[in-house]
């Protein structure tokens, strides 16, 4: 269970890449969201949920193996975030790539109350912030989306 827990939180190993793992991270997780998930906004809604939940799960475990708090190995939080990202926009290379540097953005610099959350104890603690930075580049696409409709 301990390998299975330290594999799936650090995004398939990406999680121990010295530098940048996060972003390493969430480029898996676009190129996993781009390859498989299909282009249905009621099964977007579907893996988001279902990749929210295994995150806060896999994280907490990881955590408490790590026995480190937040420990920068973990990284499927990110695979989440950038779901939350590129979830209901359509797949092509420009949404993905904004969706990409928005998420980034957000999730590195913290603005707003995206760093308080971090507080939050747990797997729910470590997912989150990454939650939040997903949300607000989303939002800032979906407005560019109406936009050039």
């Amino acid at each position: 269970m301990k390998t299975f827990v330290l594999f799936f939180s650090s995004a398939f190993g990406s999680g121990y890449i010295k530098r940048a793992p996060g972003t390493f991270a969430s480029v898996v997780g676009l190129l996993l969201w781009i390859l498989f998930i299909p282009q249905n906004y009621i099964f977007h809604i579907f893996a988001v949920a279902a990749i929210f939940l295994i995150s806060v799960f896999l994280s907490g475990a990881a955590e408490k193996i790590y026995a480190k708090k937040d420990d920068q190995r973990i990284v499927v939080d990110e695979i989440c975030g950038i779901w939350i990202s590129a979830a209901f926009l359509p797949k092509s290379a420009a949404y993905m790539a904004a969706a990409f540097v928005l998420f980034r953005l957000f999730d590195i610099k913290k603005p707003f109350f995206i760093k308080n959350l971090q507080n939050i104890k747990g797997g729910l603690g470590i997912t989150i912030d990454d939650v939040a930075a997903g949300v607000f580049a989303n939002a800032a696409l979906q407005i560019i989306k109406l936009a050039v409709k």
